[in-house]
């Protein structure tokens, strides 16, 4: 059926338009708002404009550089009033209308910061792409990077054994100057029972103290810290692929005709139902409680080894349950009549999974991992209610991070830059996981 012009004009304005119109409204401004406050050092907490200015610099920067344009002068001079005391001038909120009295509108107060701006007087400064080029030279716990974690301590007692693999590789690889490693090898000697370079007993104190000093220098070994960026790379891989690979492998036996398949989609399904804080407060019973006396393990949540699993095994169990049934929607969509065909020519279960199933299920496919990866760069409730980022920041995604800077270190331009760079990246990412996936779909 071909719809004239006037039918397609109709539903554009009842359907297209309104859709348009609040996707400007709720993204589109919002995001080039956010554009314009990435390049700015404002802390979130100065308003866009001074709420009081003292009387000689109001005159001298305001009412004395406006005097060529008596109308912007008027109207800044309606809104800021001199005060009872004629030491300053202070923004208004309440204007007279007459009789009536009204409070200052936002498209006034926008005015009034245009002029104020034209002047020289904002509280917001422009400094360019100085937040985006602190994200990648000074935070220290954005980017991934290379640390030294040092194995002695000059105050502590000299180790009387060192193991043979740590003295060497740890200490005697990182001294430079051939006079300190001969100085060490001359109290430390080799055991090749224990595998172990053992300490001369017999030592002077001013020896023991150059030989506290050189290790402490040298005795380190080189550690990955991941930051930031290193752990929300690292949760978002995993998650995608367990989280995916569990639901599909759910929703293959879910799909058969077992009797109680409806009441095991609705249990796989319910974690997903519950609120994340609800899910968080609930694992953390389980991770401070029960894993401790069925693992023998005390600690998880508060342990730099351990957390990351922690936090990536809760996200994992309470998002498999919605994919699994998006799964199941893209199995049912499968005619019945090709797996009977391939089963009649002979192909085993394992070719019907490969050769037929898995074809057939990737928009399904397409969807959940587009899901599945918009959510993992984005995870933040789960996270800041199981570990609040800690220990240290070993579990801190950059939607954390991105809170952090905002509102415990004020620094909403820095953390609007942030934000505007994980945008792009998900715009990045999913985008091109998308288009190669449509292009590998198989049409029915």
């Amino acid at each position: 059926m071909i719809a004239s012009k006037r039918t397609k004009a109709f539903y554009f304005c009842l359907f297209l338009f309104p859709a348009f119109f609040l996707y400007l409204i709720f993204f589109i401004i919002p995001f080039f708002q956010g554009i314009q406050y990435s390049f700015t050092d404002w802390n979130g907490i100065i308003p866009d404009i001074p709420l009081r200015m003292d009387k000689i610099s109001f005159e001298a920067q305001v009412i004395n550089k406006l005097r060529h344009c008596q109308k912007e002068l008027d109207f800044i001079l309606k809104y800021y009033l001199l005060d009872e005391d004629g030491e300053g001038y202070s923004l208004t909120n309440w204007i007279k209308n007459g009789p009536e009295t009204r409070q200052i509108t936002n498209q006034e107060r926008r005015k009034l910061k245009q002029i104020l701006k034209s002047v020289g007087i904002s509280s917001i400064k422009f400094i360019g792409f100085d937040n985006y080029r602190d994200m990648f030279r000074h935070d220290e716990r954005f980017l991934p990077r290379i640390e030294r974690k040092y194995l002695f301590n000059e105050f502590d007692d000299l180790p009387e054994t060192i193991p043979a693999k740590t003295f060497k590789k740890n200490l005697l690889h990182h001294i430079s100057q051939k006079a300190d490693q001969e100085f060490i090898l001359k109290f430390y000697k080799f055991n090749p029972q224990e595998s172990s370079y053992s300490l001369n007993k017999s030592i002077s104190d001013d020896h023991a103290k150059q030989l506290k000093r050189i290790i402490s220098e040298n005795m380190y070994q080189k550690t990955l810290i991941p930051g930031v960026i290193g752990f929300t790379l690292y949760f978002a891989f995993f998650n995608i692929i367990f989280s995916n690979l569990l639901a599909l492998i759910l929703a293959l036996i879910l799909d058969t005709k077992m009797k109680t398949r409806n009441f095991l989609r609705s249990v796989f399904f319910l974690p997903n139902v519950l609120s994340l804080i609800i899910v968080a407060f609930i694992w953390s019973f389980i991770f401070r409680l029960i894993l401790p006396a069925l693992t023998g393990i005390s600690v998880w949540l508060g342990s730099v080894d351990l957390a990351p699993y922690a936090v990536l095994m809760v996200t994992i169990w309470q998002g498999c349950g919605y994919l699994m049934i998006i799964y199941l929607a893209g199995l049912q969509t499968i005619p019945v009549e090709i797996t009977e065909v391939t089963a009649i020519d002979g192909a085993n279960r394992w070719q019907r999974l490969t050769r037929v199933t898995l074809p057939l299920l990737l928009p399904a496919m397409t969807i959940c991992l587009f899901y599945s990866l918009s959510n993992s760069l984005k995870t933040f409730d789960v996270i800041m209610a199981l570990t609040s980022g800690g220990p240290g920041y070993v579990t801190t995604p950059i939607v954390l991070d991105i809170y952090f800077n905002a509102f415990n270190n004020n620094q909403f331009g820095y953390a609007t830059a942030k934000a505007v760079f994980l945008c792009l990246i998900i715009m990045i990412v999913t985008g091109i996981q998308l288009f190669l996936m449509k292009k590998r779909e198989v049409e029915l």
